[in-house]
């Protein structure tokens, strides 16, 4: 029942994608999953705020309805086509699924990473058998792990418990591939309507060719860290549509994938920061109404504002660091030469930061319009967030950078890629020759052979159309 759950997850959410975000079959489901997912766990969350019960079934009921409903007034986001490009995408997914599937299936979850087990699926655990939120927020201080981390995929994971009828560690481990293939699905959907068809297929393959990427994924796979690279992809590719066309799906849309990031990990919650700080320049560049303002604050203000209330009910404290009061900055430069080495190792990496830089380069020498800058914007921002919280020293800096750092640059990985997808399609689209201007004053080429003539029906029918001269 845990994978029909995931499939069942990527459908509805693929339902209840609005029909103006056409996507191909593939993008859609991709995020179908990434909605549903997200949708789920907070679903879950509201029932056990409200001392509900944490029952799957019930979860699922407003999903089906929602998605009946919307069935039978729109047909489903869906756009069918292909481009050649896009063979390499599909390519390279299918590579690391070859590769890693039977490896990350045959190791036990403990053995891949204890945090894992810990900090995330613990709670799924315990969520799923008390059947409530309070049975394990009460008892915090009993546990080894973080109680005051988001709950996106403990919640999503206790959703999977509940179809399964059994607290299936081994099966949740499924959940960091699945999104790995949401990621690179919503990748390609907003490096192609951001770019082009030829640009999104190489990026999103470059994407899925990346080692850490893929040992993220699949070797660490009770991690959250590949479920955040996918909703910072969206909610970064959906706000660069939204500065760029001004569509209100769009600003909708990004609001609530940079919502679903911060309800995944604290990591997430700086990233809304800087993302909140960007789309408001933008709306106020626009001058936009004030639903949009509505859409853009609303969904991270009434999820994280009611997740910090229950957490102070039940005496949680909240995940996070101290930045710049407990700044170091020895620990900052440590830090700083550690995370810019494994940024720029090929067997690591690859091109990815090399490429961010290269397109940070071809959009200042293009003089790219100022949406462009929000994904490495974005990126730097959390490039700094990590030194920041590396420079309070919270932990062992050697320990903490070794069990960290590749998991934290793999999240800044597809905004990375997606700086170098937009400088590609500017690039393009300057080097595409303009349509030559018509002259109305230039006579139109007569062709070889002389004019064609009509035929008879043509004829007739202009005759019929010339009106008759008076007398």
């Amino acid at each position: 029942m845990v994978h029909a759950g995931l499939i069942l997850t990527a459908l509805l959410g693929w339902l209840l994608l609005p029909r103006k975000l056409e996507a191909g079959p593939a993008e859609g489901l991709s995020m179908g999953f990434c909605l549903g997912a997200f949708a789920l766990s907070v679903e879950l969350f509201f029932a056990g705020a409200a001392r509900l019960p944490l029952n799957a079934w019930l979860a699922l009921a407003p999903l089906l309805a929602l998605a009946a409903w919307k069935l039978t007034r729109e047909r489903p986001a869906l756009r069918l086509g292909f481009h050649p490009a896009q063979a390499a995408a599909v390519g390279a997914a299918a590579l690391a699924l070859a590769v890693w599937a039977p490896y990350e299936r045959a190791m036990p979850l403990t053995s891949q990473s204890w945090d894992a087990w810990a900090i995330w699926l613990f709670k799924a655990k315990a969520f799923y058998l008390d059947g409530s939120l309070s049975g394990y927020l009460d008892r915090t201080r009993e546990f080894v792990g973080q109680p005051g981390y988001p709950l996106l995929t403990p919640l999503y994971a206790t959703f999977l418990y509940g179809l399964a009828g059994e607290a299936a560690d081994q099966s949740a481990k499924l959940l960091s591939p699945c999104f790995y293939l949401a990621l690179l699905g919503s990748f390609h959907y907003v490096a192609r309507r951001a770019a082009n068809p030829l640009t999104a297929g190489i990026v999103t393959a470059l994407l899925a060719l990346v080692p850490v990427v893929q040992r993220v994924a699949f070797e660490l796979a009770g991690y959250a860290d590949t479920a955040l690279s996918a909703y910072f992809a969206l909610a970064a590719g959906f706000l660069i549509l939204a500065l760029r066309d001004g569509a209100r799906w769009d600003w909708i849309a990004a609001s609530l994938a940079a919502t679903a990031a911060a309800w995944t990990k604290n990591e997430g919650q700086l990233f809304l920061l800087a993302f909140v700080a960007l789309a408001a320049v933008g709306l106020l560049r626009g001058k936009r109404p004030a639903a949009e303002w509505a859409w853009l604050l609303a969904p991270p203000v009434v999820l994280l504002g009611a997740w910090s209330a229950v957490r102070s009910s039940h005496g949680v404290e909240a995940a996070g660091f101290s930045l710049l009061l407990d700044f170091h900055g020895d620990l900052f430069a440590v830090a700083l030469r550690s995370l810019l080495r494994r940024a720029f190792s090929v067997s690591g990496f690859q091109l990815t930061f090399p490429l961010l830089l290269a397109g940070a380069a071809a959009g200042a020498s293009l003089r790219a319009p100022w949406w462009f800058w929000a994904a490495p914007a974005l990126a730097g921002a959390q490039f700094l967030g990590a030194l920041l919280a590396y420079a309070t020293g919270r932990n062992e800096i050697q320990w903490w950078l070794e069990t960290s750092a590749d998991r934290l640059l793999s999240q800044m990985a597809p905004l990375a890629l997606l700086t170098a997808a937009l400088a590609w399609g500017l690039w393009f689209a300057a080097a595409s020759p303009p349509s030559p201007p018509v002259d109305p004053a230039e006579p139109v080429p007569v062709p070889a052979g002389g004019p064609a003539r009509r035929s008879d029906a043509q004829s007739a029918k202009a005759s019929k159309r010339r009106p008759r001269r008076a007398g």
